[in-house]
């Protein structure tokens, strides 16, 4: 086994944790469209992650197992006291843990409160009429959620900061179609107690897109590409081996508005290709209430 073998098999879930479709920057299709000034927006995600094998540069695990089990409460704002249209908001999340690291043969679990999320997106290009839409989101990760610095991997939060860009371009084709792409950028701060070490993990970056279709006025469908690269480790300033991810999912999803005020959507997804993580599938139930 490889020197740093066991700091990578700590560091799988909570790799894993910090993507989360209930996490703010998993975006869904036509999340940047827009709303009058005024309008609130009351969004609970429930979010299921599973793995029963773990893929690096060094081999697999198919012994290894994942399950996260999660929630985030999601409350927003469209204003104008950015001088344009943009959403103050915030994120609280939740997770209940359970994993078989690589290498491993008994499992852990824990539950808590994960880091809350502050933010919001500035939209510089607002166009309901044609569908387009462009807007910067940036979040900022406070680190005061649970966490258990012997048992970090299992911990809903992550002791320390981070800050989360992502740019949108949304845009109509003809009746029904609408395509989109986010480029998203994701910083982190140090960890200073992790397994009594300090850990620093490299930028991670993503592309996310969408190509939705209107089947009726009210429900959509659409079809979903994330791919991400980066997020390698340091441990007490040395760089911890195949922990740089590279990794590809795709997924579908379903939006349905009940009436005005209240949409249901249903997520599936499923990581076509993985390095450095946990082979994992989706399934998310969105609810937004429109105040």
């Amino acid at each position: 086994m490889p020197p740093f073998r066991p700091v990578l098999t700590a560091l799988a879930a909570s790799l894993l944790l910090a993507s989360q479709p209930g996490h703010a920057a998993d975006t869904n299709a036509r999340d940047f469209f827009s709303a009058p000034v005024g309008t609130s927006l009351g969004v609970l995600y429930l979010p299921v992650t599973w793995a029963d094998s773990f893929h690096s540069a060094s081999g697999n695990d198919d012994h290894a197992r994942l399950n996260v089990e999660a929630m985030a409460w999601r409350q927003l704002w469209f204003s104008d006291i950015c001088g344009t249209l943009c959403t103050p908001q915030f994120i609280i999340p939740a997770a209940h843990i359970k994993t078989t690291l690589p290498g491993s043969q008994t499992s852990q679990q824990d539950s808590g409160i994960g880091d809350p999320q502050v933010g919001g997106t500035l939209f510089f290009i607002n166009q309901p009429d044609q569908r387009e839409y462009s807007g910067l989101l940036t979040l900022i990760t406070l680190p005061v959620g649970s966490y258990d610095a012997q048992h970090p991997d299992v911990s809903a939060g992550a002791n320390r900061w981070g800050a989360t860009f992502l740019y949108n371009y949304t845009r109509g084709l003809g009746k029904n179609w609408v395509l989109e792409a986010s480029l998203e950028a994701q910083l982190y701060g140090n960890n200073d107690n992790y397994l009594g070490s300090s850990l620093k993990q490299q930028p991670l970056y993503r592309l996310q897109a969408f190509a939705s279709y209107d089947f009726t006025p009210a429900t959509y469908g659409a079809l979903r590409l994330y791919h991400s690269r980066g997020g390698a480790w340091r441990l007490n300033g040395q760089e911890v081996p195949d922990t740089r991810q590279n990794s590809t999912q795709l997924g579908v999803e379903l939006g349905h508005w009940l009436d005005k005020q209240d949409q249901l959507l249903l997520m599936l997804a499923r990581n076509v290709h993985t390095t450095n993580s946990f082979d994992s599938s989706q399934a998310m139930l969105r609810l937004v209430h429109v105040f």
